[in-house]
């Protein structure tokens, strides 16, 4: 089988060695260029032909960000941004996601020292947005046999009167949740809570991207506060995200627990809580990501008779987290992520362009 053609493009000649010692020899990987500056990697682009490209952001000369646009503008080949969460780069970290980046990794959050943890998180995001990857079962209930999806049992008609929305994601997950929330219009007069999966320092300027750029309110979550119709909350870096009901109001409720969970958010985790306090008045979503997060907590709110969607498999940056529900048959809609948007009004019953004619 081919290998994949790696292209990597720092400005630190340190970085550059480092990522090509610690994937040297690779069974799945040959890197075919290192570049120090954007206008090197355009340059060698046509020579090399990579199959995926990392790609630092601050450098000198062009670029990360008109770097990435011209390749986005050129081929659409992943690109896995190399960042920081230092207060410059992690707002270009979230504006290179939603520009067509399909990953990154937080360069502070792994030693140049010993490689073995680099390697394994440069191989594992590699493999997977080139769909060369293999998802392990993190858990052992998605042993059990699979169904298609929209099998079982399935409401036949979903309800309009619902309360909340859930949303979970990971790689791929920033734009296509933008997707989604802009094409809310007007936003339905629900709480949404959602978990994107990210390291530390990058859940808020997220939530601050999509408040700038979405016609209605979206914030990084707090402990203890009430939850308000018409708002979006992200889930923040490192805590996992609860709703719980008390004297007639919802809550978001913060924690650091279960710690043996594979994520910190975990959607499982949030998913759980809408199950056990909206029931069938909930609507979840589980969109594109690696692994198998969600899929649980999409069958809690399945077995609770919420609706329940995924996103596509064409339509997805990583098909796993939507396939692992799909293959438990929890999903009452696989749709593509263009057309969740205005799903969700129609399900709300609000009229929209597409949906006025029906």
């Amino acid at each position: 089988m081919r290998k994949i053609r790696l292209a990597i493009v720092d400005d630190s000649l340190f970085i550059r060695k480092a990522i090509e010692r610690v994937l040297e020899g690779d069974d799945d990987i040959t890197i075919v260029g290192l570049a120090a500056t954007g206008e090197e990697l355009i340059n060698n682009l046509n020579h090399w032909k990579p199959d995926v490209i990392t790609l630092d952001l601050s450098m000198p000369g062009m670029g990360g960000i008109p770097t990435l646009d011209i390749i986005m503008a050129r081929q659409k080949i992943p690109v896995i941004i190399l960042s920081t969460h230092s207060s410059k780069d992690a707002p270009m970290t979230i504006e290179a996601l939603h520009r067509g980046a399909v990953d990154f990794i937080d360069k502070q959050q792994y030693s140049l020292v010993d490689f073995d943890a680099l390697r394994n998180v440069l191989r594992e995001k590699i493999l997977h947005v080139t769909g060369k990857g293999v998802i392990s079962n993190e858990k052992q209930i998605l042993k059990t046999t699979s169904r298609p999806v929209l099998s079982g049992h399935i409401l036949k008609k979903p309800l309009s009167e619902f309360k909340i929305i859930a949303i979970g994601a990971s790689t791929g997950g920033p734009p296509a949740i933008q997707k989604i929330l802009e094409n809310l219009n007007p936003v339905p007069k629900v709480p949404i809570v959602i978990v994107q999966h990210m390291p530390t320092g990058f859940t808020k300027p997220f939530a601050e991207r999509l408040n700038s750029h979405l016609h209605f309110p979206v914030r990084e979550a707090y402990h203890g506060e009430i939850l308000e119709a018409g708002t979006a909350y992200i889930a923040p870096c490192d805590f996992h995200l609860k709703v719980r009901k008390e004297n007639n109001h919802i809550y978001h409720s913060l924690s650091q627990y279960p710690e043996v969970s594979p994520h910190r958010p975990s959607v499982d985790i949030l998913f759980q809580s809408v199950a056990e306090v909206f029931g069938r008045y909930s609507l979840g979503i589980l969109l594109t990501g690696m692994g198998q997060d969600g899929a649980i907590g999409l069958k809690c709110l399945f077995l609770a008779d919420a609706w329940t969607i995924t996103q596509s498999k064409s339509s997805c940056v990583v098909y796993g987290m939507p396939k692992a529900a799909d293959d438990l048959g929890v999903a009452r809609e696989n749709i593509h992520i263009n057309q969740i948007g205005s799903r969700i009004m129609s399900l709300f019953n609000i009229p929209t362009p597409d949906n006025k004619k029906h």
